[in-house]
């Protein structure tokens, strides 16, 4: 048996411990705010890649501590969810497109009509994926936070489901902005056509979604 084995864990902390991991795995987990990271990363380098986390980090995070103030978020209905892939869908082609005219431009930190933050910003206020989060996995959580110590330990999980996610995105950001944007000139451009493209189906397949379910 480990040194911790007999140590137990507060319950009024312990909906911020499952928050933290639930983050962490989270940003670890494919979609269409982990694709926008990469591409955002690899066409203007580490400072691109953090504005636009930034963006995410600062909209999940007030929708997490409206939360924990008593805000209810519940699962969206069908009409609700149809609405949010097509605005999200189109998003992304937009993104997609300007990610790949880019490509011909060596270097590009500001580039584009919509600021790296705000691209962040709505790439979690138009993903479907986000508000299915917030009302089958967020919201029960920092429920029982709020029952086991109130207010305060309800903000705390929101902190850390927010800090997890920051945690695993800003790696990915790093790996993108340093690792992948310094390849040769040939094999750069055809990751960052890579990533435009990958933004491209994830946007194609809201579409669809959107159209016939």
């Amino acid at each position: 048996m480990g040194p911790l084995a007999g140590v137990q864990v507060p319950p009024a902390l312990a909906p911020a411990l499952a928050g933290l991991g639930i983050g962490l795995a989270l940003a670890s987990a494919p979609g269409p705010v982990q694709a926008l990271l990469l591409a955002e990363s690899t066409r203007g380098g580490v400072r691109r890649g953090l504005r636009v986390l930034i963006g995410t980090i600062l909209t999940s995070a007030s929708l997490l501590v409206l939360l924990a103030l008593g805000l209810a978020i519940s699962n969206p209905g069908s009409e609700l969810l149809r609405l949010l892939r097509m605005a999200g869908g189109v998003l992304l082609i937009g993104l997609a497109i300007d990610a790949f005219r880019s490509v011909s431009r060596p270097s590009d930190e500001s580039g584009g009509r919509v600021p790296p933050a705000l691209r962040g910003s709505l790439s979690i206020l138009l993903n479907p994926g986000a508000w299915l989060f917030l009302g089958s996995v967020a919201s029960p959580l920092i429920a029982e936070a709020k029952q086991a110590g109130g207010v305060a330990a309800a903000l705390l999980t929101a902190f850390a489901l927010t800090a997890g996610g920051a945690a695993g995105d800003t790696v990915m950001v790093v790996f993108a902005g340093t690792g992948i944007r310094r390849a040769t000139t040939t094999t750069g451009a055809l990751l960052r056509r890579a990533l435009a493209v990958l933004l491209g189906v994830i946007a194609t397949w809201l579409l669809i979604t959107a159209i016939l379910v």
